[in-house]
């Protein structure tokens, strides 16, 4: 196959589709030009950087499909993300003037702030922004005198025909995934109308009769769904007027362990994986228990699809030590599940305050795509340690869980994943500075790998393998 990167967590499609409403709502636009187009090409301009470092603000494109061509992305998981209500039902109120503030702060476009503060049922949303992934499946666009097209994979047979290293055409190959369950039917009102138990459950069987079944869906998200408790995710200006309380850090509720049920039945091979990304640490505790009594003989890998480690003793003062991010019990879980776990481009879950501070300065372009690298390997490294210690692998669940355009605060450098490409080089940089210094100190020989073979590792093959065995 060809060599390409790829990418578990990644929002393609919520900027142009939010920008379709108060237009052709729900029309992923043939021209390229036109915002409303997952191939829209807008990279940050200046005024675009300085208010990401300012504010934390990422109003521009970060993977739409050209973005995605021009830095050799071939494979990535597509998060279809029906916003909950309460991102923009907040302390703002619902005024104009607060939706001029939404819109600003998330670049969707205020018709679609309108509709999500006026949704009665999020899987509408779901299956309408699923409808506008396909409509230009296929289709072959010249861009830079290279041509290119993205289809949504059926299984892992149709991946490999699609990458074949001798077809001239770009093709990038997407995998279904949505983030929160509360896109089966749930949270819209959880104290006043609780969700249709019967209805939640059918719309999964509706999801697993797509012609694209999604490899795994992210169980919670920002708000609690009915299902699970959250863990606290939202910071800065967003965190400030956006109430997250309500049921953060419970656990699972009887609806939850029903729905869990629901995905992870294998008849007719259409099992879909849970991510546990966003669950509260009590969740996620709860899901492995589950996981154990319940399938008892089965290992179902367990995602984490885009997330930070919190370190221990030795490193945590590197790292963001939140719920949010997972803890080294965790990490050995996933690891024990053959699952995998994406290493998320946001610097609010990337690096402890302290560190950030010291990787901030530089003015040369080599010295930051260096520093903000370092940032990822660390936390590759901190996990192969942990992992070999344990007497593990250690280098086959990293991967790359960007969550760009998932509005988050890009590492600095690695604007949009057009700069994979330089990722994947300095990457490689810190891998061989391992290599030389620490590998000697890995506990098993199988663990002494090459310092290409690790980063080949993290920017493609891991995920290559993963859906190998599972779709």
């Amino acid at each position: 196959m060809k060599n390409v990167f790829a990418d578990i967590h990644c929002h393609p499609t919520m900027k142009p589709y939010g920008q379709s409403f108060g237009r052709d709502t729900g029309i992923n636009s043939p021209k390229t030009n036109n915002k409303t187009s997952i191939w829209h090409y807008d990279p940050p301009n200046l005024p675009d950087k300085i208010l990401n470092f300012v504010g934390g603000i990422t109003r521009f494109s970060q993977t739409n499909l050209t973005a995605l061509g021009y830095g050799n992305v071939g494979l990535i998981c597509v998060s279809l993300y029906p916003i909950e209500k309460r991102f923009f039902n907040n302390h703002l109120g619902t005024s104009k003037v607060s939706d001029v503030v939404n819109n600003f702060i998330t670049g969707l476009g205020k018709a679609r702030v309108d509709f999500v503060q006026s949704v009665s049922d999020y899987f509408g949303d779901l299956e309408q922004e699923y409808a506008f992934l396909q409509q230009l499946e296929g289709k072959i666009y010249a861009i830079s005198n290279q041509q290119y097209r993205y289809v949504i994979a059926k299984n892992y047979a149709e991946i490999e025909a699609l990458l074949d290293e001798n077809d001239p055409i770009f093709t990038i190959v997407l995998l279904i995934t949505f983030e929160g369950c509360h896109a089966l039917g749930t949270g819209i009102d959880p104290v006043n109308n609780p969700c249709n138990e019967v209805k939640v459950l059918a719309n999964i069987d509706k999801i697993k009769n797509w012609p694209n079944k999604p490899l795994f869906v992210t169980f919670a998200h920002h708000f609690y769904n009915e299902l699970c408790g959250h863990a606290k995710s939202l910071k800065g200006i967003v965190g400030t007027v956006c109430d997250q309380q309500y049921k953060l850090g419970e656990g699972f509720t009887d609806l939850g362990k029903k729905v869990a049920q629901k995905l992870l039945d294998n008849t007719d091979g259409k099992r879909i994986i849970i991510d546990v990304k966003h669950m509260s640490r009590k969740s996620r505790l709860e899901y492995f228990d589950f996981l154990a009594s319940e399938f008892p003989h089965e290992q179902i890998p367990i995602v984490a699809s885009h997330g930070g480690v919190c370190g221990n003793e030795q490193d945590r003062h590197l790292f963001v030590d939140e719920e949010i991010n997972f803890y080294d019990d965790e990490l050995l879980v996933i690891a024990k599940s053959r699952g995998l776990f994406g290493v998320q481009l946001d610097e609010r879950r990337i690096a402890s305050k302290p560190e950030l501070e010291n990787t901030k300065g530089e003015i040369f372009r080599k010295k930051i795509l260096y520093n903000w690298a370092r940032l990822v390997w660390r936390q590759i490294e901190h996990i192969a340690v942990l992992l070999d210690s344990n007497g593990l692998f250690a280098w086959d669940i990293q991967c790359l869980g960007s969550d760009y355009d998932g509005i988050v605060d890009p590492i600095n450098g690695y604007w949009t994943s057009e700069e994979f490409q330089f990722l994947d080089d300095y990457l490689l940089k810190h891998a061989y500075n391992f290599e030389k210094s620490n590998m000697k100190n890995m506990q098993l020989e199988t663990n002494k790998i090459s310092a290409e073979q690790i980063v080949n590792r993290f920017m493609s093959l891991n995920v290559q393998e993963f859906v190998s065995r599972n779709y």
